[in-house]
C-alpha cells in the first residue's frame, strides 16, 4: 500500500528501490520464470502449484521468491518516546541531531584501514536474542574476521521518562592461525562536523575481542558514542532481557513443533508495544516509526483486540481509552484511516470485554458507545429515502464519506457499513452481558436491520465480470473493481469478509473471493499489489477460507505471509515486499501488519464461531506428525482462560487431547466445543476415540464434538487411528 503519507511514501520507497537495484544489478522487468508466470497469469499460478503437490509448509513456498533483502528493527523501552532503528547491515538510527540537521542521524561502524562499510564480503544474517527479545544481531564477514553487533535499547530503569540510550557491543573474532589486528571507525550520517573517533585491538588466533559502546538518541556531535565496560553493557542487555521475557510470556504461550512461529507471534508482540509510546499521558498507537506516526483508527483498533487475544486486557484497555480523545462530540470516531474506525474501536471495546470481564472498566466506556451506536443511526436514517415508491441502492447506508486512508474522497464504501455494522452488533452483545438489556436490545434491532439493508444494497450491486457476479466495494463509484484484482480492490474488499457479516459456507463470500482468484488479486495465497504482495489485507480471505474448511489455502496464506510479509530472522513485518526482486519497503515493523498476523495465528488455535468453541482447526497436519506436540496456555476466551495439549505418539498411530476445565470464566459455557486432530493422514477416519478412559462416538473426520458444559472438568480424550 502507498499513499497514506504521499511524501514519506515516496522517500522510502525511491530509496529502498534505488538501495537495493544498486546493489542486486537487478531492474524493474528482468523476472525469473516464476515471477514472470505468477505476474503475467490473472490466477495464483505458483499457489495453486503448492496446493497441488499437497499441504503448504514453510518450505514449499520460501524459494520462490528472494527473502526480503533490506529488513529493519527498532529496539527501545516499552511506553518509550524514543525508539532505536536498526538497518539491515547493523547501522543505528537514531533521534534528530542538532539543530540543522535533516530527519535521524545514523550510526555506522566502519571496519579496517582504511575505514571500509561493509562490502557485501560474504552474507549478512541477523537474529534476534532469545529469537524474540528486542536485541538485534547482525553477523558478517570482513577481511578474514568474523563480526557480531548486538544492539539494544535501554533507560535507567527501562523506565519511559528516562532518556534513551543505544547500547552496542562488537565482538570480533579471529578464526585465522595468526594474530590479527582490528580497527573500528566511527562515522554518523548526516556528518555532525565532531571528531571522528576509531578503536583498535590486536586478537591472538582462535580468540575473540569485544568493543563496547553506547550512544544517546539524542546524539552529542562532539561524542558519537562512548567507550563502556563490559559489565555496564550487561546490565542493560541482562535488565532488558529479563522484562521483555516476562512480558511476552505471561499471558497466552504458544508452542508448536515449528521454532519458527513460538518465536515469531513473540517478536511481533514486541514490535507492536515499541510502536506505541505515550505522550502527554495518551497511548498513541502509531501503524510505525517513524514512518507512520499517526494514529490509523481502525489498525490501532484491530492491534488493541489482538492484545485481548492474547491476554494483554489491561494494555487494550489503556490504548482503548485513549483512542477516545478523538472521538467528535457527536459521538463518532473518524481518523486518518476513514469511517470504518468507527466500527473497529466498537468491536474492539466489545471484545476486550467479552474477554476480559472487567465489568467496572466497561461501564466507564459504554456511555461512549453509546453515543457511537446513535451516530451510526442518526447517520443511516438520512439515506432512508425512498425514491420513486424504491429503495434506492444506498438506501439506510452510511452516507458518502472517507472509507480508506489512501482514497479520502467521500464515496459510499461496504468496508465502512459492514465495520460499522460489526461494531453495533458486537456492541449490543455486550450491552447484553453487561446487564445493559435496554441498550442490548435496541441495538441489537438496529443492527440486524442494519445488517438486512447491506444485504440488500449489495445483492443488487453486483457487476457481471465475465461469467460471474463481482461485489463492487463501492457501489456508486465501482472505482476499484475497475482497476482490477491485483490493486487497492485486493487491499480493501478483504475488510468486508473479515467483518464475517457473510455465515460460513455462505455462496456471497465469492462475490469477493472469486475476484480475487482469478482477476490477478493473489501472489502465493497473499493481497498482490502491483509486483508484490501487502500481506495483511489477505486476513479476511484467509478467515473465509479456514470457515469454509478450505485449510490448504488458509496454510498457503499462512506461510507465504511468514516467508515474504517479515524478516525471516527478526520477524520484523512490513507492508509491502515487492516479491521477484525481494526488495521491501522501510515500513518495518508495521503495526497492522503484526496485528493481522496475531489474528491469523489465534484463529488457527482458539477461534470463536457463534457459540461454539473452535480448537486447533487450522493447524498444519505436519505439526500432529510422530512425536508432535501443539499447546495453547491460558488463551482468553469469552468463557474463561482456556488451556489445551494435542501430542502424536512415537508411532503416529495414537494422538491425545489433554484440555483443562476453563478457569476464570463467568459460570457460561459454549453451546459445542470441536477440537480438530488434523492428523498426517488426510482422509483416514479414527478406529475409536475415548473420552476420560470412556468410549466416546461423537466425531467425524477431523473434528471431535464436545458438549461446552464437559469443560467444567479435565479432559483427556484419546484418538487411535
Amino acid at each position: 500500500m502507498t499513499g497514506r503519507t504521499p511524501l514519506i511514501a515516496l522517500m522510502v520507497s525511491l530509496l529502498s528501490l534505488s538501495a537495493a537495484f544498486c546493489q542486486d544489478k537487478m531492474m524493474p522487468g528482468e523476472f525469473d520464470p516464476d515471477a514472470a508466470r505468477a505476474l503475467q497469469s490473472n490466477t495464483d499460478v505458483l499457489g495453486e502449484e503448492v496446493l497441488a503437490s499437497g499441504e503448504p509448509s514453510f518450505s514449499r513456498v520460501e524459494n520462490y521468491f528472494p527473502a526480503m533483502k533490506r529488513p529493519r528493527a527498532i529496539v527501545g523501552v516499552k511506553d518509550h518516546t524514543d525508539f532505536i532503528g536498526v538497518g539491515w547491515d547493523g547501522t543505528l538510527e537514531l533521534g534528530k541531531g542538532p539543530p540543522g540537521t535533516f530527519g535521524r542521524v545514523q550510526i555506522s561502524f566502519h571496519l579496517g584501514d582504511p575505514p571500509s562499510p561493509y562490502n557485501g564480503e560474504g552474507a549478512v544474517t541477523r537474529s534476534l536474542l532469545g529469537a524474540f527479545l528486542p536485541v538485534v544481531q547482525t553477523r558478517w564477514q570482513f577481511a578474514g574476521l568474523m563480526y557480531e553487533e548486538t544492539v539494544l535499547g535501554h533507560s535507567q530503569n527501562l523506565s519511559p521518562d528516562e532518556p534513551l540510550w543505544a547500547y552496542v557491543r562488537l565482538r570480533v573474532t579471529n578464526p585465522r592461525e595468526q594474530e590479527s589486528s582490528v580497527r573500528i571507525t566511527v562515522y554518523s550520517t548526516p556528518a555532525l562536523g565532531g571528531p571522528v573517533p576509531s578503536y583498535s585491538a590486536r586478537i591472538p588466533a582462535h580468540q575473540q575481542h569485544d568493543f563496547y559502546f553506547n550512544t544517546p538518541n539524542t546524539v552529542d556531535p562532539q561524542h558519537l558514542v562512548f567507550p563502556i565496560s563490559a559489565a555496564e553493557f550487561d546490565q542493560a542487555l541482562n535488565e532488558t532481557a529479563a522484562f521483555w521475557n516476562k512480558l511476552l510470556n505471561q499471558n497466552m504461550v504458544i508452542r508448536t513443533p515449528e521454532t519458527r512461529v513460538n518465536d515469531a507471534y513473540r517478536a511481533w508482540l514486541m514490535y507492536n508495544f515499541l510502536n506505541v509510546p505515550k505522550i502527554n499521558g495518551q497511548y498513541m498507537i502509531y501503524d510505525g516509526r517513524p514512518f507512520y506516526e499517526q494514529v490509523y483508527g481502525y489498525s490501532a483498533a484491530l492491534y488493541c483486540h489482538a492484545l485481548s487475544q492474547y491476554g494483554y486486557g489491561k494494555e487494550a484497555e489503556k490504548y482503548l481509552e485513549s483512542l477516545f480523545r478523538t472521538q467528535r462530540p457527536d459521538g463518532a470516531y473518524i481518523t486518518i484511516y476513514g469511517m470504518p474506525d468507527n466500527g473497529a474501536l466498537l468491536f474492539a471495546l466489545a471484545r476486550q470485554y467479552e474477554l476480559g470481564r472487567d465489568l467496572d472498566w466497561f461501564k466507564k466506556v459504554a456511555p461512549r458507545m453509546v453515543k457511537s451506536c446513535e451516530w451510526i443511526s442518526r447517520s443511516r436514517a438520512t439515506t432512508k429515502v425512498m425514491q420513486g415508491g424504491t429503495k434506492p441502492l444506498t438506501y439506510g447506508l452510511l452516507p458518502a464519506g472517507p472509507a480508506y486512508c489512501d482514497y479520502q474522497t467521500p464515496v459510499y464504501s461496504y468496508v465502512s457499513d459492514s465495520y460499522n455494522w460489526l461494531g453495533m452488533h458486537e456492541a449490543a452483545l455486550a450491552f447484553q452481558e453487561a446487564g445493559m438489556a435496554a441498550e442490548g436490545k435496541q441495538w441489537l434491532r438496529e443492527a440486524n436491520d442494519y445488517r438486512d439493508d447491506i444485504l440488500t444494497s449489495m445483492q443488487a450491486a453486483l457487476v457481471d465480470v465475465g461469467g460471474f457476479k463481482a461485489l463492487p466495494v463501492e457501489p456508486l463509484t465501482q472505482r476499484l473493481l475497475k482497476q482490477g484484482g491485483g490493486d487497492y480492490y485486493g487491499l480493501i474488499a478483504p475488510a468486508i469478509l473479515e467483518t464475517e457479516i457473510f455465515a460460513p459456507k455462505d455462496e456471497r463470500t465469492s462475490w469477493i473471493t472469486r475476484y480475487m482468484d482469478e482477476r490477478g488479486g493473489l501472489l502465493l495465497g497473499l493481497d498482490r499489489y502491483a509486483d508484490g504482495v501487502d500481506h495483511a489485507y489477505t486476513y479476511g480471505y484467509a478467515l473465509t477460507q479456514l470457515r469454509d474448511g478450505n485449510i490448504g489455502k488458509f496454510l498457503l496464506t499462512f506461510y507465504a505471509m511468514l516467508a515474504y510479509g517479515m524478516s525471516r530472522g527478526t520477524y520484523s513485518a512490513v507492508e509491502v515486499t515487492h516479491l521477484p526482486f525481494g526488495i521491501n519497503e522501510l515500513t518495518l515493523p508495521h503495526t497492522y501488519s503484526n496485528t493481522q498476523q496475531l489474528r491469523m495465528l489465534r484463529m488457527m488455535l482458539v477461534r470463536e464461531e457463534g457459540n461454539d468453541l473452535l480448537l486447533a482447526s487450522g493447524t498444519p497436519r505436519a505439526w500432529l506428525e510422530a512425536g508432535g506436540a501443539i499447546s495453547v496456555q491460558r488463551a482468553p476466551t469469552p468463557y474463561g482462560l482456556l488451556s489445551y495439549n494435542l501430542a502424536a505418539d512415537t508411532a503416529g498411530n495414537q494422538f491425545r487431547a489433554t484440555i483443562e476445565p476453563l478457569s476464570a470464566g463467568t459460570g457460561d459455557y459454549p453451546e459445542h466445543v470441536k477440537l480438530w486432530m488434523r492428523t498426517p493422514r488426510a482422509g483416514e477416519k479414527p478406529k475409536d476415540v475415548t473420552l476420560n478412559g470412556k468410549p466416546w462416538s461423537f466425531f467425524h473426520d477431523d473434528v471431535i464434538d464436545l458438549p461446552g458444559t464437559m469443560m467444567r472438568e479435565k479432559l483427556e480424550i484419546v484418538a487411535r487411528y
